[in-house]
């Protein structure tokens, strides 16, 4: 009988080892939890961020109906897919996150904050789709109320820079121009980005300059712009056909739009813009998590974000498992459909040019691409 109540104890002691050895996973995963979350604390630290921002409320802001009448649709689908598991996924505006990327051309010493170039980028998170659209800077559009201010139609780009007056700063800026594509539009921007074009610089140059393919007119241009400019210390000369492009001379071409042919048109200049994201996505993708993290540590102190700190967590951790298979494309421009005019916009007799458009079929088309709405 002895024996039978002694043959237990190694396994009470057994036990105990695999309790212990258990706490101490616990203990260890824990303290490399704490350290992540230090770590990833101390990467968005370096983040610049729009103090005072307020997200518009797009339920209160005036529109057209024809941007709101799809959300019935999107319901009724919605509901039919959760009874049919088998049915494809419907799209949901939830599926979609819309982030509004600035380029701002602000000299130093100046205080002004045009928005030179704006690009938005569309994250579907179900179907892994990174939509990219640019918003054409000369589009002829309504000012909308904003802090006292209001008037009629001017330049989208001015906007941004009314903004800034109007809402003492980059904070103004950012808010003043979402209204403004919502109005327009009708798209609702979700998070906001500005990165000056000397950030635009260091960014190609950490990643080692990119590889474009120019015509003989962009070569002609960007060679006579560049030694005027006296942007680079060693002269060299573009031709035609595939060339390596460093800091200045890729924002050069990202911004050009005077080349022959051009009739200097944002057109042709946001299609280089979309070819350079292009570029800089491959490179991005195709990077280590270690060069990851040496990239977001340089880059991100050379951002401003309406993003709080708990948002761009939380988008990251929704982001970073998809960047393998996420699928860039583009939608081209926003609008898609926009004719030339010459108009006075300041009241000085001199008349501006700008691009005018259909803004109900605009705010249907873009409805489409930025919230998944059909008809």
């Amino acid at each position: 009988m002895k024996g039978r109540f002694e043959a237990p104890k190694p396994q009470r002691s057994g036990a105990k080892t695999a309790l212990t050895v258990v706490l101490v996973i616990v203990a260890v995963l824990a303290l490399l939890a704490v350290g992540v979350i230090i770590y990833y604390n101390r990467m968005i630290s370096k983040v610049n961020h729009a103090q005072g921002f307020s997200r518009p409320d797009y339920s209160n802001v005036e529109t057209s109906a024809e941007t709101t009448e799809p959300e019935t649709t999107v319901e009724t689908t919605t509901e039919a897919t959760t009874e049919a598991t088998t049915e494809p996924h419907v799209a949901s505006p939830d599926d979609y996150v819309n982030f509004l990327v600035v380029g701002q051309a602000a000299r130093e010493g100046e205080d002004e904050r045009f928005a030179d170039t704006m690009m938005l980028f569309t994250l579907n998170t179900y179907e892994k789709t990174l939509t990219m659209t640019s918003i054409l800077r000369d589009s002829f559009t309504q000012m909308p109320d904003y802090k006292g201010h209001h008037g009629g139609r001017i330049k989208l780009t001015t906007i941004y820079h009314l903004g800034y007056i109007y809402g003492n700063g980059v904070a103004g800026s950012m808010e003043m121009m979402d209204l403004a594509l919502y109005n327009n539009f009708g798209i609702e921007v979700d998070h906001n980005f500005e990165i000056d074009f000397a950030g635009f610089v260091d960014v190609i140059n950490m990643l080692g300059g990119i590889d474009v393919e120019l015509t003989e007119a962009e070569c002609e241009w960007l060679n006579g712009y560049i030694e005027a400019e006296q942007m680079i210390e060693d002269k060299y000369t573009l031709t035609p056909g595939m060339n390596h492009l460093e800091g200045y001379c890729a924002l050069s071409y990202a911004r050009l739009r005077k080349a022959a042919g051009d009739n200097e048109s944002d057109i042709k200049r946001t299609s280089r813009q979309q070819n350079v994201v292009n570029i800089l996505m491959q490179k991005i993708r195709n990077m280590s998590l270690p060069e990851l993290q040496n990239l977001a540590n340089q880059v991100l102190p050379l951002i401003t974000t309406s993003m709080t700190s708990s948002e761009i967590t939380g988008m990251l951790a929704t982001v970073l498992p998809m960047l393998p298979e996420l699928k860039l494309s583009s939608a081209g421009t926003c609008p898609a459909d926009y004719w030339g005019d010459m108009v006075e916009i300041y009241g000085d007799g001199v008349k501006h040019s700008v691009l005018r458009f259909d803004e109900k079929a605009t705010k249907k088309t873009m409805r489409a691409i930025t919230k998944g709405e059909t008809e």
